[in-house]
């Protein structure tokens, strides 16, 4: 059982019923984040908070507390929770907003680079963070059955979109990219985006192509930015994280300190 804060009140949900994806989960179809805290503090919520409401009326769910409401709410779930570091959940569906925060596993290993594979799948609605997100819930378990961290969703034109729970970037020739269409806005792309000391353009990478990049990495709340130094059976550049991975990380850790 998890404590969760639903509708303001305390209650112990089943963990079954907060796996979101999966035939278990125990609520209507909506909207979620996910995000992390450092020492207590909760990293980029503001943005998080403005994604969620933007989502709900995209896509016409009624929302019955305000920014503020759900600022102070999810701040006193994570003063509630013994441990500094953690990862907090909201979901927004009919009628209940819930939220719930666990501790944080961080493997530090994952910022030595991990092995990905690609896995052709289509999305509805790729730029919302929605709950029934199958699709992305099968690719990464396609990923894991063989031992990689993440598995990346390429389109009918056998383009890289985005992972199944994160976004892409490669580099080329010092230059950085990442998909514009077709992919979730992610908070932390977000904020790699307007705060990259390195210039980040829009482009468009084939698969045929990934053995022709310099560097790949990944972005996502948790984890914020991850090095990949293999997609399939291809390595990326040097078959470890290269420099320009590299000095974002560092950026992004300062980021985190700042909040």
């Amino acid at each position: 059982m998890i404590k969760s804060l639903v509708n303001g009140i305390w209650e112990y949900l089943p963990d079954q019923s907060l796996k979101i994806g999966e035939d278990t989960f125990g609520f209507n179809n909506g909207l979620y984040e996910t995000f992390r805290t450092l020492s207590f503090k909760p990293i980029f919520l503001d943005e998080h908070i403005d994604r969620l409401v933007d989502s709900a009326k995209i896509i016409g769910l009624k929302r019955f507390y305000s920014k503020n409401q759900i600022y102070d709410m999810t701040v006193r779930v994570i003063e509630d929770f013994k441990k500094p570091d953690q990862l907090a959940r909201i979901i927004l569906v009919k009628e209940k907003l819930i939220i719930y925060t666990t501790a944080l596993k961080l493997n530090q290993e994952i910022y030595n680079g991990v092995k990905t594979i690609t896995c052709r799948a289509d999305r509805n609605n790729p730029e919302i963070k929605a709950t029934n997100y199958r699709v992305c819930l099968e690719a990464w378990k396609k990923a894991k059955k063989v031992n990689c961290f993440e598995a990346l969703l390429v389109d009918g034109n056998n383009y890289l979109l985005e992972g199944s729970r994160s976004n892409i970037f490669w580099v080329k020739n010092n230059v950085i990219y990442t998909q514009k269409n077709e992919v979730l806005p992610g908070i932390t792309r977000q904020i790699l985006m307007t705060r990259s000391p390195i210039k980040i353009l829009f482009g468009n990478l084939d698969k045929k192509n990934i053995h022709d990049i310099d560097e790949f990495f990944i972005t996502n709340s948790s984890s914020g930015i991850i090095p990949v130094t293999k997609i399939d059976k291809v390595n990326i550049g040097s078959g470890k994280p290269g420099t320009t991975t590299i000095k974002l990380l560092k950026e992004y850790n300062k980021w985190l300190h700042m909040q």
